[in-house]
């Protein structure tokens, strides 16, 4: 799936603008309980890594109070000013968004805690990634990552056009060299960074037609389809994709059965104090 990286800008509503993802909304209880286990509390200093249009950085600004703040940074400028449009809507003087990139970021030991969601698996060494951002982080600081397991998830019975859709979506996945088991890797990369071991936590969808499952797979196949038709794994007239949701939800039903989306696999620790 995306960092809900956002490239356009369009004419937007004040409820418009402040709607977080389908995604986001989906996950968001996984993100708070691990916010909360990990120890993100009032006062600190939080970088969000690839905000995206920021709701991994709203959702941290709650954790940390007034007191505290939350810097984000994206490479697009386009979705910083998207992102720093949400906050300046919530009035959040101290929640704000830059563009930069992870191997060239603008801060020195700046931070309590990092956190990202759905950055990792796009990146060839991940564990060079937290390196870098390690950087930015206070002796004892935490760092609070959440990336898919994009493999478990299934059909039972086996229903043909969610079976589709899946198998495309992970060709294409494969085809752009993304980290398919990016999840359950977070061990391996917070150690590859000089971080102690992380504690892990997982969560998922499972249900039949009437679930969310159909919404969120078909979210994902609309946001991928262009560059997935890019790297020849589909075509757009195989897919469908303005009848793909009902035309899954009609398969499910018709077999009586479930579907279950990939696991996101939360992971977090601190660096060496």
């Amino acid at each position: 799936m995306t960092n809900d990286t956002v490239e356009r800008e369009v004419a937007r509503s004040p409820e418009e603008l402040d709607k977080p993802s389908l995604l986001a909304r989906a996950f968001e209880p996984l993100t708070r309980h691990i916010f909360t286990e990990a120890g993100l509390r009032p006062g600190m200093r939080v970088l969000d890594v690839c905000s995206g249009g920021g709701d991994m950085a709203l959702l941290a600004r709650e954790f940390v109070g007034s007191e505290g703040s939350v810097t984000g940074f994206d490479r697009s400028p386009g979705t910083a000013a998207y992102a720093n449009e949400r906050a300046g809507f919530r009035g959040l003087s101290n929640v704000k968004f830059v563009e930069a990139e992870v191997e060239n970021l603008p801060f020195g030991l700046d931070f309590d805690a990092i956190v990202g969601r759905n950055v990792l698996m796009y990146r060839p060494d991940p564990g060079g990634v937290l390196r870098a951002l390690a950087r930015c982080l206070r002796p004892g600081g935490l760092v609070v990552f959440q990336e898919f397991d994009m493999l478990p998830g299934k059909t039972v019975p086996p229903a043909a056009v969610v079976d589709h859709v899946r198998a495309w979506l992970l060709d294409f996945f494969g085809r752009a060299g993304l980290h398919l088991e990016m999840g359950p890797e977070l061990y391996t990369a917070f150690k590859a960074a000089g971080l102690n071991a992380p504690q892990m936590r997982v969560d998922g969808f499972i249900g039949g037609a009437e679930s969310i499952c159909p919404g969120l797979v078909a979210n994902v196949a609309r946001m991928m389809l262009p560059q997935a038709e890019a790297l020849g794994a589909i075509r757009a007239e195989e897919v469908q994709i303005d009848t793909l949701e009902e035309r899954m939800r009609a398969d499910l039903a018709r077999t009586g059965g479930v579907m279950s989306t990939p696991l996101l696999i939360g992971a977090w620790a601190r660096s060496p104090g």
